[in-house]
């Protein structure tokens, strides 16, 4: 019964669990039943993220494995301050550079670029025919008027971060733009961005985004990617986020930000994930052509679906009517943990825990939702669970469901 009246009810705004309520459900939950989400490098719970080489062409994830490429010809940038050197197979790519400032211009394959060393005033641009590996080795890379990393290619970018190494990418407040391409990022590709590796990668963005791709981003296990992005959103895809393993930390603090900001589906099979939004509404004026636009934070936004399979996801946002979750239309969880947490107050935006528009689906795994000024979970499409949890509690703030 209880969960006919929350499926039926979810489509309002606060008062989605007033029949629950009016059932005997408390008041507000207690403040130690609020499970908290913080920011951690702690590996110990990623034992079992073992990165499986795909090796069967026909899977459709064998093109995202760098291993199943050649990669015959290496070209090393190494930043030194002010100053950059450029060796290696050099005669099958035209180099410039200004500075530490290095473009690269390839029309050959198999070519594996190798970055490494520092400087607060350099950038990497590529323009390339083809698909390429880029290696960070122990690079330390600023860029003050723009993208750090520039892929102006639209093939695939397979981003390796080298064993036992930290690398580090920032942006600067204001970009100098270039007529016709896009830099809308610290790190920019208009292909394919496909993380791998055993090494760390932290990510600064003051002036726009974070990590960007205008194609699709795949996160293997065994990455350990960090992002901080104060004016614009941490990830932002096109055509899809897969998320098969690793640890992603993220934190946003601009108003209207959103932790990961994908277009196309989401799906997390693996690993934990961390994100956090601080930032409160972005709210544009109307034009004379245009409505006006409330737009709040939340730790993840997909006009599309999301599917969890397996791994974490610990959500946190503390705006006002920020969400952890908003999808435009299913949301589908048969495996892993998933923890949410909203603490904004209700105003410009209503601050959901779990806000799906279309049918959210729990059938395995574990589902914690709190809010403290409105919906927990806001299914308008309706709410499946299958039977067998083991848990299934709803108070005024929080939902629970646990197959464990």
């Amino acid at each position: 019964m209880a969960l006919a009246l929350l499926a039926a009810s979810c489509v309002n705004d606060d008062s989605d669990l007033d029949a629950l309520l009016a059932a005997g459900g408390k008041s507000q939950p207690d403040e130690e039943t609020v499970v908290p989400v913080e920011i951690e490098w702690d590996e110990s719970e990623l034992a079992e993220d073992a990165d499986v080489p795909v090796t069967d062409p026909t899977d459709p994830a064998y093109n995202d494995y760098e291993e199943n490429g050649t990669w015959s010809y290496t070209v090393y940038v190494a930043y030194d301050g002010d100053d950059v050197q450029v060796t290696g197979n050099t005669s099958r790519v035209t180099v410039t550079h200004d500075g530490a400032h290095v473009t690269i211009v390839s029309t050959r394959t198999n070519i594996n670029y190798v970055l490494s060393g520092q400087s607060d005033n350099g950038s990497f641009k590529i323009y390339s025919d083809h698909k390429f590996k880029l290696t960070l080795n122990g690079l330390t890379l600023t860029n003050p008027n723009g993208a750090a990393i520039n892929n102006q290619g639209g093939k695939s970018l397979y981003l390796v971060r080298a064993d036992g190494t930290t690398n580090a990418l920032a942006d600067g407040t204001t970009y100098a733009d270039v007529a016709d391409e896009d830099q809308k990022g610290t790190f920019f590709s208009e292909g394919q961005i496909i993380v791998s590796g055993h090494g760390k990668l932290n990510v600064m963005a003051t002036g726009r985004h974070g990590l960007v791709s205008d194609d699709y981003i795949r996160v293997r296990p065994g990455s350990r990617i960090s992002i901080s992005a104060t004016s614009g959103h941490g990830i932002k895809v096109n055509d899809g986020l897969w998320i098969d393993g690793g640890v992603l930390n993220v934190t946003t603090s601009a108003a209207g930000a959103k932790g990961i900001k994908s277009d196309a589906p989401i799906a997390v099979s693996g690993g934990r994930t961390t994100i956090i939004t601080t930032g409160g509404v972005a709210i544009t004026p109307a034009t004379t052509t245009l409505p006006a636009d409330t737009s709040a934070c939340a730790a993840i936004k997909c006009d599309s679906a999301i599917t969890v399979t397996a791994g974490a996801l610990l959500l946190k946002s503390t705006g006002e009517g920020g969400k952890g979750i908003n999808t435009n239309t299913d949301l589908t969880i048969s495996g892993g943990k998933v923890t949410v947490v909203t603490t904004g107050i209700k105003g410009n935006a209503s601050p959901k825990g779990i806000r799906s528009d279309g049918t959210t689906t729990i059938t395995g795994g574990y589902v914690y939702s709190y809010s403290a000024a409105a919906s927990p979970l806001d299914a308008a499409g309706g709410l499946v669970l299958a039977t067998g949890y083991a848990t299934y509690e709803t108070l005024a703030r929080r939902v629970i469901v646990s197959y464990e």
